[in-house]
């Protein structure tokens, strides 16, 4: 509970101003671009909503407080140490810059282009200011073991819940996750 408390007041402005303010940009810009869409783009919609998570995500250091950190701060291990913030940051750049090469609608493609370079220019700097000096024997993954079955578990779950009956080898009466760990008094068999 204490880490979403955290996570929450890191949605408002912090010391990090202009990191603040880029992501508060880059958010914006891909709502407006989410606006422009034409119906039935559904592609279009998917990917602008995802740089708009991934906004959101990299505002609140969401990777370092939802993953191990190991033996460094959530902040630290989400901005400088995780492989998938680089990731992530590739994808706000290049997002947006495929929904504006798919349309055919001029507003969509100006925003489009817009927020991409927006991105592109956000992801570099974060690099070169933030992670450009990180060691690469630093930079990587650190998987925290016990919540690997129940991360795959919740994976199925939010599968089947997408997908409903194409992904039919989970069925819906068998449980395939425990989201937190049960007293002996609670558990019912």
């Amino acid at each position: 509970m204490e880490n979403l408390k955290e996570m929450i007041d890191y949605l408002w402005l912090t010391d990090d101003l202009h990191w603040d303010l880029a992501l508060y940009w880059i958010f914006l810009i891909n709502v407006v671009m989410l606006f422009t869409l034409p119906d039935g783009a559904t592609l279009g919609t998917s990917i602008a909503i995802i740089v708009i998570i991934g906004a959101v995500i990299d505002k609140v250091y969401g990777f370092g407080f939802m993953l191990d950190p190991g033996r460094y701060t959530p902040e630290r291990y989400h901005a400088e140490i995780f492989i998938g913030t680089y990731l992530m940051r590739a994808v706000m750049f290049v997002g947006p810059l495929s929904v504006a090469g798919s349309t055919d609608n001029p507003k969509t493609r100006a925003v489009g282009i817009l927020a991409g370079l927006s991105g592109g220019v956000y992801s570099f700097a974060r690099w070169y200011f933030d992670q450009r000096e990180v060691s690469t024997t630093d930079i990587g993954l650190y998987l925290h073991w016990e919540m690997f079955a129940q991360s795959a578990g919740m994976v199925l779950v939010l599968a089947r819940l997408a997908l409903g009956r194409r992904f039919g080898f989970v069925h819906r009466d068998v449980p395939v996750t425990v989201t937190r760990v049960l007293a002996a008094h609670d558990v019912e068999v």
